[in-house]
Formats: C-alpha cells, sequence, structure tokens
C-alpha cells in the first residue's frame, strides 16, 4: 500500500472546490471540463510507476531502508522526477483551488442579497473556516517542503496538521449534515403554475412570477426560515400537491428521458430541499422511485395503445420516459417484481399504486 494513496492526494482541493462550487451555486452535475481535475493525479500515479512494478523482494528492501534511515526520506524520490518536484507542483495545484474558493465565497457575499445572507452566515461562516482548514495544511505542507531538505529529516507535523483538520470537519458534517444542502435561497412561486393547479387546467406553465404569500394563501414560514429549520404547513403541503399533480398527472413531465429534481426545482420554483423533503415525506419514497413509479404506470395505461404493438421494447421504454431498455426492465421489475414481458404474460391488469394514493409517511 505503500504510496499507492498518494496520487489521491492530489484530488483533495479539488474536490473541496466542487464541494464549495455546488454548496453556493447549486451546481450539482459536473461541467464538461472538470474531468482535467483528475490529470494531475493520473501524471503522479505515472510518476511512480518505477516504484510500483518493483519485485516484491526489492520493494521489500526498499521500504527497510526508507524507514529506517530519516535523511534518507527527506530526499530521495520515488519516481521519475527527482525529490521534492511533486511536492510544490501539488502545493501550487491545491493553493490554486483554495484561492478560488475563497474568491467563490468573498462573490458569494458580494451578489447575495442581504436577506440571503443572513438565512446563509453559518454556512458561509463554514465554508470560510473550511477553507482555512486547507490552507493550514497546505503551510504544514510548504513549511515541511522547505525544512526536511535543509535538516535532512522527515517531519510528521503534516500529518498531524491534516489528522486535526480532518477531525474537524468530519466533527461538523456530522453534528451539522445540513452544511452539505447549500444555500437556501427564498422560495418563489410559478404562479402560472399555481394558477393552473388551483384551477384544475391542463396548460403549460408560462412566465414565472414570484408571488408573495399572501396572494398564494401560502404561510410565510418557507420563506423566511434558514433551511435547518424548514417547515411545510398545511396549506403549502396541499398546493405542493395540487403543483406536482398538474405536472405530472395532466402535463406527464415524466415522459422527458432527461427528467430530474433539478428540473422540478425550476419547473415548481420550490427549494430543492424544500421539495424533495415534502415528496420523501408526503409519498414516502425519494424523487427517483416517485418519477419511476409514474413511468412504470404510463406503461401499465398504454399496453393496450395499438400504435405501441409495432414499437420495440427499446422505442417503448423511451416512450415511457426511460433512457433505456435495461432501465426500464430494472426499475420496472424493481417496483412491480417481474419485468414487463412477465407482466404482460401473466395478464396483469392491476396498476402499481401511483405516489399519490399511497399513504403518507
Amino acid at each position: 500500500m505503500f504510496r499507492m494513496v498518494t496520487p489521491f492526494s492530489l484530488l483533495i482541493t479539488p474536490a473541496a472546490y466542487l464541494y464549495v462550487r455546488s454548496v453556493l451555486q447549486q451546481e450539482l452535475q459536473f461541467k464538461k471540463r472538470d474531468w482535467l481535475l483528475l490529470v494531475p493525479a493520473v501524471l503522479y500515479a505515472i510518476n511512480l510507476i518505477p516504484l510500483y512494478t518493483l519485485t516484491n523482494e526489492e520493494k521489500r528492501i526498499y521500504l527497510m531502508e526508507f524507514f529506517k534511515n530519516k535523511s534518507l526520506q527527506a530526499h530521495i524520490s520515488d519516481g521519475i522526477f527527482p525529490a521534492y518536484v511533486f511536492s510544490f507542483l501539488r502545493l501550487v495545484w491545491s493553493l490554486v483551488f483554495v484561492v478560488l474558493n475563497f474568491r467563490l465565497i468573498r462573490q458569494f457575499k458580494k451578489q447575495a442579497a442581504k436577506r440571503v445572507l443572513l438565512d446563509n452566515a453559518a454556512l458561509i461562516r463554514w465554508l470560510t473556516i473550511f477553507n482555512s482548514l486547507l490552507l493550514a495544511i497546505l503551510a504544514a505542507v510548504l513549511a515541511v517542503a522547505i525544512i526536511a531538505p535543509i535538516k535532512k529529516t522527515n517531519l510528521s507535523v503534516v500529518h498531524f496538521v491534516l489528522g486535526i483538520s480532518v477531525i474537524i470537519i468530519c466533527i461538523q458534517l456530522f453534528i451539522r449534515p445540513k452544511l452539505l444542502y447549500g444555500i437556501f435561497q427564498p422560495t418563489s412561486y410559478n404562479a402560472d403554475l399555481i394558477v393552473t393547479a388551483l384551477a384544475g387546467e391542463k396548460k403549460l406553465p408560462g412566465t414565472v412570477t414570484a408571488l408573495p404569500p399572501a396572494e398564494t394563501g401560502i404561510s410565510s414560514t418557507s420563506t423566511t426560515e434558514p433551511v435547518e429549520e424548514i417547515t411545510i404547513s398545511q396549506s403549502e403541503s396541499i398546493l405542493y400537491k395540487k403543483i406536482l399533480d398538474t405536472l405530472f398527472q395532466h402535463q406527464k413531465v415524466f415522459l422527458q428521458t432527461d427528467y430530474s429534481l433539478d428540473k422540478l426545482v425550476m419547473d415548481t420554483h420550490i427549494h430543492r430541499y424544500t421539495l424533495s423533503a415534502f415528496i420523501n415525506r408526503e409519498f414516502g419514497m425519494g424523487f427517483r422511485e416517485f418519477l419511476n413509479r409514474h413511468r412504470v404506470n404510463y406503461f401499465k395505461e398504454n399496453l393496450t395503445n395499438p400504435e405501441w404493438k409495432k414499437l420495440t421494447l427499446e422505442a417503448i421504454s423511451e416512450q415511457c420516459g426511460f433512457s433505456s431498455r435495461s432501465t426500464f426492465i430494472k426499475n420496472f421489475k424493481e417496483i412491480t417484481g417481474q419485468t414487463p414481458s412477465e407482466y404482460v404474460k401473466a395478464g396483469c391488469k392491476k396498476t402499481v399504486p401511483t405516489p399519490q394514493n399511497t399513504v403518507p409517511v
């Protein structure tokens, strides 16, 4: 295992950057260029190939000498390049993302409304502390990189600082897991969708308008409380159900193969955490199952559709909103206990309870 995990050290601050970016900007998917963050780690692994390819006996001798002689640890190279080349490159690489993190925090503070800053004060404070811990680790790494070659000794201060930082981060995320939920934004409502839901009409939502709670009959709880204290009133619950019914029963958004929780948030203008918690509480399932149950029932409702007799199972799965035939079969079996072909052969007419008919949890 010696040096096997070393390349992963180049992913610590890039991963921290993705965390800070996702929390502040609600970017929950990788961007096209994010894969470039892996390149330095891959190059580091390539540099260590000479060490990895040693025979077992050569590795044994090397490790015995390495751990016996502290001066050897300070200047020996484990790979192709001289000692400390990758140490300094790793330091510079990591420092770039720490700077980017502080920049993201500063930009958010500068651009966000005062109310948003007040609602997210604890989260902003945590991100600052989190990034400061990363900076402390890099400072320790820099100190060791400068002192170790001069003193010809290997210092364990980096391990100590890293260990303390990891403990602090883990404790904070354990006792305050909502630090992972992201920035809480006051809920704005899609005016046309609300009107459609309340009127029971089957029209597509149009212009998005933010309505105050007084105009929608919704309590102001979800628009004023931070995410740690989110509660859903009875009036909100009723409205959310009608909105979801409009989208799923009438507009059938689940037929879109790429439909996601992010898109549902955009369609409803309900905060992501609030919407996810509502679906979980009211229907006793996560969003993905909620979505797939509608798709499975759509398949059952259209079994007698004469046009489907001309289609392959692949085409039918796309008609139901599944991205592929295998995904369709997998989810259908998870929900019904049968594959689609088994269901058709059995001549079953009974549909799986749709989410709106399940007993609230």
